[in-house]
């Protein structure tokens, strides 16, 4: 039987473990060399992920993508409205084919009802080399809508069958936090937990000082265990 680090050990850092979220690779991305002068949020939501584009380069392009009755995006604030945003069917993106060179989606997966074919459409309205960039949840108690929970292994499947290649993943914070924060009716204090690192990992971290494990193995621990990760996945 394979191991999770036989079928991901090619796409699991070892630079650092430290948990991130899906700005991790905002930050990265829009500081390379050559940024991408565009960028669609798939699943906008309240449209926030625009100020984090910007904060990088204020003439950055953004526009998002949501499905019609999307509870977060009909929360946008008035400041966000003046960034364009189109509704969508849930699976058809209104693009043309390789025309977009990023498209960034946060937390967004695991309330998309038809993955496969929604991932088909990423790679087709992606450019060459263009960049899938996000996260979404490994073991996360149902929210808003919420239809799945993957693994990195069934995420990595999932894009490997449409065409995309994951380059990278990482943790974010632990599964046992999320799993208490709704136990506990999602009290305030358990958000400084994105941020910082999360208990579970913490515990990680102690195990990995201890045995002197290299990152790419605290990576490893830590995505076994993770509520959510985060992602960089290419198309060839």
């Amino acid at each position: 039987m394979a191991t999770l680090w036989e079928l991901m050990h090619d796409c699991i850092p070892d630079d650092h473990a430290r948990q991130v979220t899906s700005r991790y690779y905002v930050d990265e991305v829009m500081t390379a060399p050559d940024p991408p002068a565009q960028v669609l949020d798939l699943g906008c939501g309240r449209g926030t992920s625009a100020a984090l584009f910007r904060r990088h380069n204020p003439e950055v392009h953004w526009f998002g993508v949501d499905i019609r009755d999307s509870p977060e995006a009909g929360q946008r604030t008035r400041t966000a409205r003046t960034d364009p945003v189109v509704h969508y069917d849930g699976i058809r993106l209104p693009f043309r084919s390789a025309s977009l060179p990023l498209i960034y989606s946060h937390q967004v997966f695991e309330h998309v009802s038809h993955p496969r074919e929604l991932l088909a459409e990423i790679h087709r309205v992606l450019r060459p080399r263009g960049l899938f960039i996000g996260s979404t949840s490994q073991f996360e108690p149902y929210h808003s809508f919420s239809l799945w929970n993957y693994t990195p292994y069934g995420f990595r499947v999932l894009a490997q069958d449409a065409g995309l290649h994951l380059e990278e993943i990482r943790p974010s914070l632990d599964g046992v936090a999320l799993i208490m924060r709704t136990f506990h009716g999602r009290p305030p204090e358990y958000s400084r937990y994105w941020d910082e690192e999360s208990p579970l990992n913490t515990d990680i971290d102690h195990w990995a000082a201890k045995n002197k494990r290299r990152p790419a193995l605290v990576n490893l621990r830590k995505l076994t265990f993770c509520g959510q990760f985060a992602f960089r996945v290419r198309k060839p």
